[in-house]
């Protein structure tokens, strides 16, 4: 029997080739599949990695079947295309199927554990894998796959972030902490957490018709989140892909702003889809058009299977009454032990110098700082995120956290922010500083602009919205030129080059029939044609965020 290795997809690739592999809405297939020329045989055994902190091997299981894949056809063209270019084209590419039958998503058996039981080849042929379904040989004996299954049943979850999770199945948890802590947008059924290893299902237990959550035998079908237009939504693909991903599905029963958490759950990888339920019409405005347009919704029946927790109760509001309730919050005035140890460190620093100088040597200390950096500019972005998402959110509320954190514009500007009244008739929303002393104004606008961009004949062109913020902007830059002398004499800031950020809108509430890259393209094709003032989304300015956070996480 051979042993292979798959690197579990990472967030971006689960989400974007899970969506790309699927046109249709019916036919997602949530079960894991390979095309390889490695020679793989039914019944090989097959372990998955998921990488990261808090990473390892999270699920154990075996080939379930092969098929030849002819050549030529568009399946084998793209088999080659992963495998670089090889230019061997007699090579027998086969279709893969992967069953796991043992899944450890909350309890990933670590490096440090693989190491221990001397498995270290293992961790060291895991750093070398693509992720997303590309299988890699792993020289493993009978003795030591044994090991490894008993590793995985043995291994207790982490008690140590991103991975610790200490909700109990039955307890009840405020929802605002539970996505203050954890990640995740409060105001949906399904998502994904934007900190941890988590993916999220909320019952609602009030709900009738259809989509009420119920049990099949030992299928729990629940709905998840209303969505239109074809393929699956993002959303739902937090549920639908969990597998792929290498993370456990949380189920809760959502009731007011509590949440009674059931236990974790695994979507049916042969059926996940029990079937879609229309659910209302949603009218949804052309760029082109005045006339509404109106389009159907509809809403995914998971099937899920439950690994660990408390039955769903058939009365909800009894449910709720009767659980324990469970505080996520770390109060700084409380006795819990983390608070306690924090303030120890603390006294003991302010009040030995020596001990502080000794402490700034070590790695670990710049390793610290990093952590309680990384975790708290997450927390800004998350809580920018729920604004930015609320349709609500009016320019001065996006502006009270955007000041607070400067660094979402990247590393060519100083921290913190200076004077917004440079000139008598304007007020910047920001004013960053370069380390050369000149400045970068941002002018920052509603998310919820419903024609951020419009038709105009087979295009698409930035709205009227975008054209008057970009105006405003260059109003600003013209009476900084005009003051230049007066600034640099009585603040020391240089408007000579100074140039400025416009942030508008977001793809979310966009009315034209357009994808977030066909929104994207339009505003580049418009920042394009300016010189000191340039155009972005809430959306990608968010996204580029995280993508500088993720960097800077420690590797497994």
């Amino acid at each position: 029997m051979k042993y292979w290795l798959l690197a579990a997809e990472n967030k971006t690739s689960a989400y974007e080739l899970s969506r790309e592999s699927s046109q249709t809405d019916e036919g997602w297939d949530s079960s894991l599949s390979t095309v390889t020329y490695l020679g793989v045989e039914e019944g090989d055994a097959v372990l998955m990695w998921r990488r990261g902190r808090g990473g390892g091997v999270v699920a154990l299981g075996e080939i379930a079947s092969t098929t030849p894949v002819e050549s030529g056809t568009i399946e084998w063209s793209l088999a080659r295309l992963m495998e670089r270019g090889s230019d061997e084209s007699s090579r027998p590419y086969e279709r893969v199927r992967l069953f796991f039958e043992k899944l450890s998503f909350a309890a990933p058996v670590s490096v440090h554990a693989l190491r221990a039981s001397g498995l270290d080849h293992v961790v060291k042929r895991a750093r070398t894998a693509t992720e997303g379904r590309q299988l890699v040989a792993v020289d493993l004996t009978d003795q030591q796959w044994s090991e490894l299954n008993q590793l995985v049943e043995r291994t207790q979850a982490p008690d140590d972030m991103p991975t610790a999770w200490n909700i109990p199945p039955g307890a009840v948890v405020k929802r605002s902490e539970l996505h203050d802590v954890y990640g995740g947008s409060s105001r949906l059924t399904v998502g994904a957490s934007a900190r941890t290893p988590n993916a999220f299902l909320f019952l609602d237990l009030a709900i009738t018709g259809e989509l009420i959550p119920r049990w099949e035998g030992p299928v729990l079908i629940a709905p998840g989140q209303s969505q239109w237009g074809s393929g699956v939504s993002y959303d739902n693909l937090a549920a639908l892909a969990h597998r792929r991903r290498g993370v456990p599905l949380r189920v809760f029963v959502a009731h007011g702003s509590e949440s009674l958490y059931l236990g974790e759950f695994a979507i049916d990888p042969e059926s996940p889809v029990e079937r879609w339920v229309d659910t209302g019409e949603r009218d949804i405005r052309s760029s082109s058009s005045r006339r509404p347009h109106m389009v159907t919704t509809r809403t995914p029946l998971f099937r899920l299977s439950q690994l660990n927790g408390v039955m769903m109760p058939t009365d909800c509001l009894d449910a709720f009454r009767n659980a324990s309730r469970f505080s996520l919050r770390l109060h700084p005035a409380g006795d819990q032990p983390a608070a306690i140890a924090i303030r120890k460190l603390l006294t003991i620093l302010e009040t030995e110098p020596a001990t502080a100088a000794s402490l700034g040597e070590l790695d670990e200390a710049q390793l610290l700082a990093t952590l309680v950096q990384r975790a708290r500019r997450q927390a800004d972005l998350d809580e920018l995120r729920v604004a930015v998402e609320d349709p609500k959110s009016s320019e001065g509320d996006l502006q009270r956290i955007v000041e607070q954190m400067t660094w979402i514009f990247g590393g060519e500007f100083l921290p913190g922010t200076v004077r917004r009244n440079l000139t008598l008739r304007d007020q910047l929303d920001l004013s960053l500083l370069r380390p050369d002393g000149t400045l970068h104004g941002v002018e920052l606008k509603r998310a919820n602009v419903e024609r951020l961009v419009t038709g105009q004949r087979n295009h698409l062109i930035v709205g009227a919205e975008v054209n008057k913020a970009v105006g405003q902007a260059m109003n600003y830059l013209r009476e900084l030129d005009e003051k230049r002398p007066q600034i640099l004499v009585d603040l020391d800031i240089d408007c000579r080059r100074a140039s400025m950020t416009v942030v508008i809108g977001h793809s979310r509430f966009v009315a034209a029939d357009a994808s977030r890259e066909e929104i994207d393209e339009a505003i580049r094709t418009f920042n394009s044609y300016l010189t000191r003032v340039n155009v972005t989304t809430y959306g990608r300015l968010i996204e580029n965020a995280q993508r500088s956070i993720d960097l800077t996480a420690p590797e497994a």
